[in-house]
């Protein structure tokens, strides 16, 4: 996390240090991962834990958008946009929500800039191709 000239807060995709915002306070003793994430436009933390394996018939997931310049590769490898945070569906207490993500990338232009896309809604409205993945994360 920074702090601009103006005062204003940037993360990083996920940090590992202290975190203290209008939106959390968390001393990170530990040094956990902690990223931003955009639910309907608001700012949300996640700690991410890693790519899980799952059935996805049997195991309740709900959707994360990544943006990216493009997937490369025979295994589609994502070319992360810097800086955009990823965007989720639900949070805790929503219906539909879930602690694993299934990946939805979202393909964008060069001139694509960061954190223009702040919600599913935004996501599907935009126009960009978006690819589901059978890529599942808690």
């Amino acid at each position: 996390m920074v702090r601009d000239s103006s005062g204003g807060l940037h993360y990083s995709r996920d940090v590992t240090e202290a975190v203290q915002a209008a939106e959390l306070t968390f001393s990170n003793p530990h040094g956990q991962r902690v990223g931003p994430r955009w639910v309907r436009g608001e700012v949300v933390f996640a700690m991410p834990l890693g790519i899980v394996h799952i059935d996805p018939q049997q195991q309740k997931w709900a959707k994360e958008y990544v943006t990216v310049f493009g997937l490369s590769g025979p295994d589609g490898n994502p070319e992360r946009v810097p800086g955009q945070f990823g965007i989720y569906d639900s949070k805790p207490g929503d219906p539909n929500y879930s602690p694993i993500w299934r990946y939805n990338y979202v393909i964008v232009p060069r001139d694509y800039v960061p954190n223009t896309l702040r919600s599913e809604e935004d996501a599907l409205k935009s126009g960009y191709q978006i690819i589901e993945a059978d890529r599942y994360t808690n």
